[in-house]
């Protein structure tokens, strides 16, 4: 499972249902991959004015998944998705780099991404699964 930073926020909001569905892949023993471009967004939230989030809170949480890097492959995979959700939408679909380089790494690992953000990665045609 690819871990968007939708769910990472949710998980540190305390949200039940993303509790649960951390719960219960640990369960299943489903990987937890968690994309660097999360990392980035994460530290975004932390850095923002608006947020109360403390860096050590994000750190602690971002301890215990394995990471996926952007190289050269998820690069390239990304920009295919996000052309092509271009093409689709007519021009501009809205998706961000981050999300393309996160569903990237779901097409390259053959995985779903666990997000609320569903419009996005459906958009990007890649497998979701949410909570």
């Amino acid at each position: 499972m690819i871990i968007d930073s939708s769910y990472l926020f949710d998980l540190m909001g305390e949200d039940p249902a993303a509790f649960s569905k951390g719960a219960e892949l640990v369960d299943d023993g489903e990987m937890q991959w968690l994309p660097t471009p999360v990392v980035a967004e994460a530290y975004y939230g932390v850095a923002t004015a608006r947020s109360d989030t403390t860096e050590q809170a994000v750190r602690n949480r971002l301890l215990g998944y394995p990471r996926i890097e952007v190289d050269e492959e998820i690069a390239r995979r990304a920009g295919e998705l996000l052309a092509a959700a271009d093409d689709r939408a007519g021009g501009d679909s809205g998706v961000g780099p981050n999300d393309g380089y996160i569903a990237a790494m779901a097409d390259v690992l053959d995985d779903a991404v666990l997000t609320d953000n569903v419009e996005d990665f459906h958009a990007l045609g890649v497998a979701v699964e949410t909570y």
